[in-house]
């Protein structure tokens, strides 16, 4: 008499869940912000597949909190102050800003300008570090706030170290805006900048994003050789302008010294 064979029955997999508790629906906000950058509640709705109720809902709620705003010129949701602040600390804490503040005060002592440091953050580069020199005027620029990739010297020393075909599309989804008479405003001048940047080893402004303004950026390097951050010194145009070059030398060599710390090989 043969035996059955009872097969065993595995139990089905669950279905995976939705995020529908509210932490999970505001962290789901949170990071669609991340990347819209600016968006309507439709659009936040549609995007998470929300009701623009409970979308609208959520939103008002982080708006209270200060991690969401409403900007004031378009009207348009956007992440707020305690969003960027939170950002900053985590950036912080990584290696770059254990080994940068002692050396960019070493070039703040020498170039007598103010030194800052930023990274690339979507489209743009988002000031992390800055220190005011011992003759510095007060400048429009805070912890968190954010510099055009085309129309500064952080932003240009970034794109001019990214790898040609990353820089490409980059630079192809730039809106090119005017800020000034000398800003870069297309982009075949834009990559001829990038090149003059290698060669010369620095970017400089010389008012492109506010006109009484002049800077010197580098990028600085990881162990992989990728860019990881620029470092720059600023200051009045009409004292940084007659020494752009002494001062350049210098961001230079403190974003390699930087590099270095962070084990950036370069290549002979």
């Amino acid at each position: 008499m043969r035996k059955k064979t009872v097969k065993s029955r595995r139990p089905a997999s669950p279905a995976p869940r939705a995020p529908v508790g509210t932490l999970e629906r505001g962290l789901a906000v949170l990071q669609f912000f991340k990347t819209a950058r600016e968006a309507s509640v439709a659009e936040l709705a549609a995007a998470l597949k929300l009701s623009r109720s409970t979308a609208y809902r959520i939103a008002e709620r982080l708006r209270e909190l200060g991690f969401l705003e409403v900007a004031s010129a378009t009207g348009r949701w956007r992440l707020g102050r305690e969003a960027v602040q939170i950002g900053v600390a985590a950036v912080q804490s990584t290696e770059i800003m254990q080994v940068a503040p002692e050396r960019l005060q070493r070039l703040l002592d020498r170039a007598r300008e103010s030194v800052n440091l930023a990274v690339f953050d979507t489209d743009s580069m988002l000031l992390l570090y800055r220190e005011q020199g011992p003759q510095s005027v007060t400048i429009s620029a805070r912890l968190g706030s954010r510099r055009p990739m085309h129309a500064s010297a952080l932003g240009k020393a970034y794109l001019a170290a990214m790898q040609e075909s990353e820089r490409k599309v980059l630079i192809g989804r730039l809106v090119l805006r005017r800020h000034t008479p000398t800003t870069i405003a297309t982009a075949a001048a834009l990559e001829r900048e990038a090149g003059e940047i290698r060669k010369r080893g620095y970017s400089v402004d010389r008012g492109e994003f506010e006109p009484t303004l002049a800077c010197c950026a580098a990028a600085v390097f990881d162990h992989r050789g990728m860019p990881v951050a620029a470092i720059s010194a600023s200051g009045p145009a009409e004292r940084v302008v007659p020494q752009i070059d002494e001062i350049g030398r210098l961001v230079a060599a403190t974003a390699a010294e930087i590099s270095q710390r962070l084990g950036f090989l370069p290549r002979k």
